[in-house]
């Protein structure tokens, strides 16, 4: 293949990689905790900023509804991430019980308000993001962590399968994925927050 068309191939591919950097750059910067512990980058914030009125009201109606947070390590100024966590957290409320029941996982928890329901779905406290292997060509770098925080998104299992298998071999990958998550997997609510810039040790 020629130079000529091999750029030619590319061009399209450099614009998106372009536009996905800009709308990282665009997303606001929240409070996160960054810690490491035995190489393993550990993370801790909140999206309580996701549970507007409609959203609290929805978790009063009796109907299971479903919080899922993404968070992805990204070096700075890239926008492909390195790493990628998925949490999903569901929520009904017991109408006899007049109790939140809150699962993640497979253990149900029941709490007395939709506040408890909130924490337990949306602060997240030291959760590991990256382990060692993945952090390693970042040591020495800048990076900094997106978060997507969305309440009932659709095809939750096909877009936290996507989200979970970062890079690869297909240079469109993220990309696809950002596409994905904004088109398909389009939420009842959503927001997108970032951390500051931290290094890598």
């Amino acid at each position: 293949m020629t130079r000529t068309r091999t750029l030619a191939r590319l061009g399209p591919l450099l614009a998106l990689l372009a536009l996905a950097a800009a709308a990282l750059a665009d997303i606001p910067v929240r409070p996160v905790q960054v810690g490491f512990r035995d190489g393993a980058l550990t993370v801790s914030f909140s999206a309580r900023e996701l549970a507007n009125e409609p959203v609290r009201a929805a978790l009063s109606s009796g109907l299971q509804k479903q919080f899922v947070l993404t968070a992805q390590v990204y070096p700075a100024g890239a926008s492909t991430p390195v790493a990628s966590r998925t949490l999903s957290c569901r929520v009904v409320y017991d109408l006899w019980e007049e109790v939140y029941v809150v699962r993640r996982g497979r253990r149900p928890e029941p709490v007395p308000t939709v506040e408890a329901a909130l924490a337990r779905c949306l602060d997240v406290r030291q959760v590991v993001v990256a382990d060692a292997t993945r952090l390693a060509p970042l040591r020495g770098r800048e990076a900094f962590l997106a978060v997507r925080a969305e309440f009932n998104p659709i095809a939750v299992d096909a877009c936290a399968r996507s989200l979970r298998r970062p890079g690869g071999d297909d240079p469109l990958g993220p990309v696809v994925i950002n596409i994905v998550r904004r088109e398909i997997c389009r939420a009842d609510r959503a927001i997108e927050f970032r951390s500051a810039p931290f290094r890598v040790p």
